[in-house]
Protein backbone atom coordinates (compact mmCIF):
# COMPACT_ATOMS: atom_id res chain seq x y z
CA UNK A 1 0.00 0.00 0.00
CA UNK A 2 2.96 2.34 0.38
CA UNK A 3 3.40 4.22 -2.89
CA UNK A 4 6.92 4.38 -4.23
CA UNK A 5 7.06 6.68 -7.24
CA UNK A 6 5.16 9.68 -8.47
CA UNK A 7 3.26 10.43 -5.28
CA UNK A 8 3.54 13.75 -3.52
CA UNK A 9 4.03 13.04 0.22
CA UNK A 10 2.06 16.15 1.12
CA UNK A 11 -1.15 14.63 -0.26
CA UNK A 12 -0.40 10.98 0.43
CA UNK A 13 -2.99 9.39 2.75
CA UNK A 14 -0.26 7.43 4.55
CA UNK A 15 1.70 10.55 5.53
CA UNK A 16 -1.48 12.48 6.37
CA UNK A 17 -2.65 9.49 8.42
CA UNK A 18 0.63 9.48 10.35
CA UNK A 19 0.19 13.14 11.23
CA UNK A 20 -3.40 12.49 12.30
CA UNK A 21 -2.26 9.60 14.53
CA UNK A 22 0.35 11.86 16.12
CA UNK A 23 -2.30 14.51 16.85
CA UNK A 24 -4.71 11.93 18.29
CA UNK A 25 -1.98 10.44 20.50
CA UNK A 26 -1.06 13.85 21.92
CA UNK A 27 -4.46 15.50 22.32
CA UNK A 28 -7.32 12.99 21.98
CA UNK A 29 -9.22 15.55 19.85
CA UNK A 30 -12.73 15.59 18.48
CA UNK A 31 -13.40 14.86 14.83
CA UNK A 32 -14.09 18.56 14.20
CA UNK A 33 -10.75 19.51 15.75
CA UNK A 34 -8.91 17.05 13.52
CA UNK A 35 -10.58 18.40 10.40
CA UNK A 36 -9.91 22.01 11.38
CA UNK A 37 -6.33 21.56 12.59
CA UNK A 38 -5.19 19.28 9.80
CA UNK A 39 -6.62 21.40 7.02
CA UNK A 40 -4.80 24.47 8.34
CA UNK A 41 -1.56 22.75 9.40
CA UNK A 42 -1.09 20.45 6.43
CA UNK A 43 -2.50 22.76 3.75
CA UNK A 44 -4.52 19.92 2.21
CA UNK A 45 -8.18 19.68 1.36
CA UNK A 46 -10.81 18.25 3.68
CA UNK A 47 -11.24 15.44 1.14
CA UNK A 48 -7.68 14.22 1.74
CA UNK A 49 -8.16 14.34 5.50
CA UNK A 50 -11.44 12.43 5.34
CA UNK A 51 -9.87 9.84 3.04
CA UNK A 52 -6.98 9.45 5.51
CA UNK A 53 -9.39 9.10 8.44
CA UNK A 54 -11.36 6.53 6.47
CA UNK A 55 -8.16 4.57 5.75
CA UNK A 56 -7.10 4.69 9.42
CA UNK A 57 -10.54 3.47 10.46
CA UNK A 58 -10.52 0.70 7.82
CA UNK A 59 -7.21 -0.68 9.06
CA UNK A 60 -8.52 -0.38 12.64
CA UNK A 61 -5.84 2.11 13.70
CA UNK A 62 -8.44 4.51 15.09
CA UNK A 63 -11.92 4.29 16.50
CA UNK A 64 -14.68 6.84 16.91
CA UNK A 65 -16.87 7.21 19.98
CA UNK A 66 -19.50 9.85 19.26
CA UNK A 67 -17.37 12.77 18.13
CA UNK A 68 -14.17 11.68 19.90
CA UNK A 69 -11.41 9.94 17.96
CA UNK A 70 -9.11 7.51 19.75
CA UNK A 71 -6.28 5.14 18.85
CA UNK A 72 -7.18 1.46 18.98
CA UNK A 73 -4.76 -0.47 21.12
CA UNK A 74 -3.77 -3.91 19.94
Amino acid sequence: MIPRNGCDPEINIVSIGAKILKQVAEENPSLDAILTDCSSDLKVSIDHIILSLDWLFAIKAIGINGTEVFINEA
